[in-house]
């Protein structure tokens, strides 16, 4: 006869899909009833009415019917009580905070964080929103700093909306050497591009993948990519919080993150769950920084008499930036110019002395919080040209 012992050795290797550990050591198992060749489980699920009771049950099934001599099983689900759900959250947290402990890191576990090899910076370009021209602000930042006389390269980290390759006219394969290592793209400045456009045989098919799978792609484009030396890797990050933007903050060795908005409130709101990601993360990881805030399509020039003209409403960035005890890097303008160039591949040809401003106000700020690679040539960061 089946014991009460072998179902829950084998339920051990049922796991909640939701918070990826075993449902016996959730204490997620109430009871076990058997009966001859028949066996009941109650499950106890975390939240009620769980959207994912209906796979913790199949997994259940799957699990218990393995076992020599079960023929069927019951699995009846109920819900635990707020005495067990808090008894549950402070033994994760506990188990948790163990981990880093005993990891004497600050990454999470079973994370880990690529090396910089050459490259002096890594920078993240992100926001909460989409639409707000992560990809411009990266490519003008880029173009800048290389005029400036710095060796600046650009991942394009959004794996499924890639357009940087498009703004600087570039296009794929990528050549690969014969020791099977993958050269980036490079512009006419000298920028080197890595994107999925660059890769993919047409670049209008769509990309459509799973979150893992565009993890390890962005790790990949970083990973396995020649990128030589280089004083500032700028990475376009996707919008949104979740599975890249993480993966970019927790694999990639990021050391600083500049937010990009627009005027409107509604943009702002969703940008700033994007700012308290980065603090929250930026804490854990401790070698993260917040560099500052740019607001992109702040105003309008009328060609005519060049009367700023506030299309989204009055500018908000530097109030938004001082909420949130960060830098304002400046306003950057609305310009037909700049579509044009970018639908021709041409961004590079685009200067202005507002870009200019900008800039200078990155790297001021990364000459205060960016640490330099040991080893690698110094870089008079606040007011001379790169060595």
């Amino acid at each position: 006869m089946v014991s009460k012992d072998e179902v829950m050795r084998a339920l051990k290797d049922v796991i909640d899909p939701e918070l990826h550990i075993s449902i016996v050591n959730l204490q997620m198992v109430k009871n076990i009833e058997i009966e001859s060749d028949k066996v009941k489980v109650q499950v106890a699920l975390t939240v009620g009415g769980c959207p994912l009771s209906e796979t913790i049950t199949k997994d259940i099934q799957k699990a218990v019917t393995r076992i020599d001599g079960v023929s069927a099983v019951d699995v009846e689900t109920t819900v635990m009580t707020k005495q067990e759900l808090e008894q549950l959250r402070s033994k994760i947290q506990s188990q948790m905070a163990a981990a880093r402990s005993k990891s004497n890191d600050t990454m999470p576990p079973g994370i880990n964080r690529l090396e910089r090899k050459g490259i002096r910076n890594v920078v993240a370009i992100m926001s909460g929103k989409g639409g707000v021209g992560k990809s411009f602000v990266t490519a003008f930042l880029a173009v800048e700093l290389t005029r400036l006389g710095y060796k600046v390269g650009i991942l394009d980290a959004d794996i499924t909306g890639p357009s940087i390759a498009k703004m600087f006219g570039l296009k794929g394969p990528l050549y690969v050497t014969p020791e099977k290592r993958v050269l980036p793209a490079t512009t006419r400045l000298g920028i080197k591009v890595v994107s999925m456009n660059l890769v993919l045989e047409e670049p209008q098919m769509p990309v459509i993948v799973r979150g893992p799978i565009i993890n390890s792609v962005i790790r990949q484009m970083f990973q396995d990519i020649e990128w030589g030396e280089l004083h500032f890797l700028l990475v376009d990050a996707p919008p949104g919080t979740g599975d890249a933007p993480l993966t970019i903050f927790q694999s990639l060795p990021l050391q600083g993150v500049i937010i990009v908005t627009t005027p409107q409130d509604l943009a702002l709101m969703v940008v700033s769950k994007a700012i308290n990601m980065a603090k929250t993360l930026g804490e854990q990881l401790a070698a993260v920084k917040l560099l500052g805030l740019i607001e992109n399509m702040s105003y309008a020039k009328c060609p005519h008499c060049g009367e700023k003209i506030e299309i989204f409403g009055r500018t908000k960035g530097a109030e938004a930036a001082k909420r949130a005890g960060i830098p304002f890097l400046g306003s950057v303008p609305m310009d037909p110019d700049i579509a044009r160039l970018a639908d021709e591949g041409k961004i590079e040809d685009y200067s202005s002395p507002v870009f200019e401003e900008v800039t200078r106000a990155v790297r001021v700020n990364a000459s205060k919080l960016l640490e330099p690679i040991p080893g690698a040539m110094p870089i008079a960061w606040s007011e001379h040209k790169a060595d």
